[in-house]
């Protein structure tokens, strides 16, 4: 090799390394609600440069609960000085049409999670950002197992990596938090069908 050429293969190499030096590591968080915010985005701040959070919940019935919930977590996120991204249309027809007549568990929460989750990694694509997770980890409530199998597979639809950690030790914790700063705490999952179990207490 040449000595100028050489000589221009270590400038470039150098430019290119200050520009990584300097651009943040980037992922974007799927936000469920207030309540199992709290530790997520406590970890995912000191494991990266700039936490993103992202709303997108068509599932949440009905319009009140939705407004709700993303109240809660704007008034959390704001205090943070989190930024949120927020799809925030009530859509709850959309979300009965995709599931569609798969209305029983594990299968509607299996549709719910996956239109979700692979909405997060495509949003992350799409604004360049290397990786995404979700604070349904948090909670021992949800089918954490296809949480964890979903957002694999989005991972390798998409190329973006899905950033994993069994948060679910430390969810009452961060329930508390939200307590002690009285916000709203839902008492169901979030759509019709697991609000009608919970009023009828049939799961």
């Amino acid at each position: 090799m040449k000595a100028g050429t050489a000589r221009n293969c270590r400038n470039a190499f150098i430019v290119l390394s200050a520009v990584f030096d300097i651009m943040p590591e980037n992922i974007l968080l799927h936000h469920c609600c207030a309540v199992c915010t709290p530790k997520v985005l406590e970890y995912f701040s000191a494991q990266f440069e700039k936490v993103t959070g992202f709303w997108f919940n068509p599932n949440i019935q009905p319009e009140e609960e939705f407004n709700k919930r993303l109240g809660a977590l704007k008034t959390f996120t704001d205090e943070r000085k989190h930024v949120l991204i927020e799809k925030k249309d009530y859509e709850g027809k959309y979300w009965d049409n995709y599931i569609g007549m798969d209305t029983n568990e594990p299968h509607r929460c299996r549709k719910c999670y996956a239109l979700r989750l692979e909405a997060t990694a495509r949003e992350a694509k799409k604004m360049n950002i290397g990786s995404f997770s979700t604070t349904l980890l948090s909670s021992p409530h949800q089918k954490h197992d296809i949480i964890v199998e979903i957002g694999k597979k989005a991972e390798a639809d998409t190329g973006v990596k899905f950033a994993y950690r069994d948060f679910r030790p430390e969810f009452y914790e961060g329930k508390n938090e939200i307590y002690n700063r009285k916000l709203y705490m839902q008492k169901y999952c979030g759509c019709i069908y697991s609000l009608k179990e919970r009023n009828t207490g049939k799961k």
